[in-house]
């Protein structure tokens, strides 16, 4: 009896074999991208996110471990607009695996990004239109990359990871919406209460350190009057500084918000300067990834805004 039963034993395990398939493996550029995708995926999928937690996608460089997750990786999740350009290079280069899709999470948002932008008043006290350019150091700049820290942006960023993962892995399509439905009514909470809790404010201006809250500051109706760093990680030119300088005296500007990503020391200078406060706004490019990131990082920008201008 004893071969029958290893046979028997044998057959389970193959029959089982047939009926399991590998699950489908994604790969995130951004913290926040990865935060939206674990809260859709649940158990069918695995999610892991290129960036290591205190790397931002501007000092970013590919590790040999980096491009062996990117072999591995059937769908990969980037951003776009320009602050996840060297993923492109490391696809051109040939690591890639056969079939993989690579998303963009922000396509179809181009004509919302162009509409009823804020404007800046750094140009000799003259306010000049923002038309949300921002180079992450290509030769050509594209509209600000962002988008998450808009709610409702974010939302359509989700619906975009949605689709991808249906058509990806149509067998568990089901599982899918209903986790996206649950996370995109999640957002939708955080909106409203980010525009309630804001909405009696009286200073509405801010100085931010570098050009990432033009969204933010539009759905919520904040004045966004200048930034420090035009260019990430590139000091402000004198004749800049003095423009921005005159702005924030003229404007009466109460406190400049600071990013964990970035050095504090030009702004402690000008905070003395100034005889302004200073707070913090994380960009949320940063940081380790997990399905709360995302909401929890937009909450406590939110108390920093509240404690601040206040």
């Amino acid at each position: 009896m004893r071969p029958f039963f290893w046979f028997l034993w044998v057959l389970g395990l193959v029959i089982r074999g047939v009926g399991e398939t590998e699950p489908i493996r994604i790969l995130t550029t951004l913290p926040a991208i990865h935060s939206w995708a674990v809260n859709v995926v649940g158990d069918p999928a695995r999610v892991e996110n290129l960036l290591p937690a205190d790397v931002g996608p501007h000092d970013f460089q590919f590790r040999p471990s980096d491009l062996r997750k990117l072999a591995k990786a059937d769908l990969v999740l980037v951003n776009g607009l320009g602050v996840d350009e060297w993923l492109n290079r490391a696809v051109a280069s040939g690591a890639s695996k056969p079939g993989r899709k690579i998303v963009t999470v922000t396509d179809g948002l181009a004509s919302v990004l162009i509409r009823h932008l804020p404007e800046l008043e750094v140009d000799g006290g003259d306010k000049a239109g923002h038309d949300l350019e921002h180079s992450h150091g290509g030769p050509d700049p594209a509209p600000n990359p962002h988008v998450w820290l808009d709610p409702r942006l974010a939302q359509h960023g989700v619906s975009n990871i949605l689709n991808a993962l249906v058509a990806a892995d149509p067998a568990n399509a089901e599982g899918y919406t209903r986790r996206a439905t649950a996370y995109l009514l999640n957002l939708e909470a955080l909106d409203r209460e980010i525009l309630s809790s804001l909405s009696s404010l009286k200073d509405r201006r801010i100085v931010t350190f570098h050009d990432a809250f033009p969204y933010f500051c539009r759905r919520y109706g904040l004045t966004l009057t200048g930034v420090i760093e035009e260019v990430p990680s590139v000091d402000p030119s004198p004749k800049y500084l003095a423009s921005l300088i005159g702005v924030i005296r003229k404007t009466g500007v109460r406190v400049l918000f600071s990013e964990p990503q970035f050095n504090p020391r030009l702004i402690r200078r000008l905070s003395e300067d100034l005889h302004v406060s200073v707070a913090e706004l994380d960009v949320l490019e940063t940081g380790r990834p997990s399905p709360t990131f995302y909401v929890d990082g937009m909450r406590k920008n939110l108390r920093s805004l509240q404690a601040a201008l206040r």
